[in-house]
């Protein structure tokens, strides 16, 4: 496996730790690898305008995402 160090601000570090507690991950990397494997799989799903659609847990009306700057 390829090493790769990656520096974090205060900001996203906070959001690390979330997801370390969504993901049940207990590191740093796992949280990156399975934020990667997400990422992926909502590219290879986005339409043609690179955007995705999240359906809400209140199911009022969908959340769209934009992958394209």
């Amino acid at each position: 496996m390829k090493t790769t160090t990656i520096q974090f601000d205060e900001r996203s570090q906070r959001e690390i730790d979330k997801l370390k507690r969504v993901f049940s991950a207990s590191t740093n990397a796992a949280v990156v690898r399975k934020a990667l494997a997400l990422a992926a799989v909502i590219a290879e799903e986005a339409d043609e305008n690179h955007q995705v659609a999240i359906r809400k847990r209140s199911r009022e009306g969908d959340l769209y995402v934009s992958l394209a700057r």
